[in-house]
């Protein structure tokens, strides 16, 4: 082999690792550093939360509230996955994974006919969780 064939081929490989190497550092970088934890951790506290004023007001056997206050969560949740698939561009594992969980939900967000994000809702138990609201 000539040398400067030889030359070829090492600058080829060189550059070939640099090119791994930079798309390594670049994808490191690039990685949300533990965001979608958070974000996870956000919302299983909000539920938390929530189930715990549920549990509270049907210890207390407020009834009307505890319904009141699951339906607003349900509602709340139905008005975020439509939201999400709009944002997401109608991601086709998305809608898949919404159709086999809640097709209704996907056929009536599809026809344009999402549901609306619930108002302010009151109730007249209280809660144990009241100590903790934010003012």
């Amino acid at each position: 082999m000539s040398r400067s064939r030889f030359l070829l081929v090492i600058l080829l490989v060189v550059a070939g690792l640099a090119l791994v190497a930079g798309s390594y550092e670049m994808g490191r970088r690039m990685r949300p550093h533990g965001y979608i934890y958070y974000v996870q951790g956000s919302l299983a506290l909000g539920d938390y939360k929530y189930y715990g004023i549920i549990t509270d007001f049907l210890q207390q056997k407020c009834y009307d509230d505890a319904l009141a206050l699951a339906k607003y969560q349900r509602d709340l949740k139905r008005s975020v996955v439509a939201v999400n698939m709009r944002l997401s561009g109608n991601d086709p594992a998305l809608l898949e994974y919404i159709k086999l969980r809640d097709p209704e939900l996907l056929k009536s967000v599809l026809a344009g006919h999402p549901p609306e994000a619930p108002g302010p809702i009151w109730t007249t138990c209280p809660s144990s969780f009241d100590a903790h609201r934010p003012r």
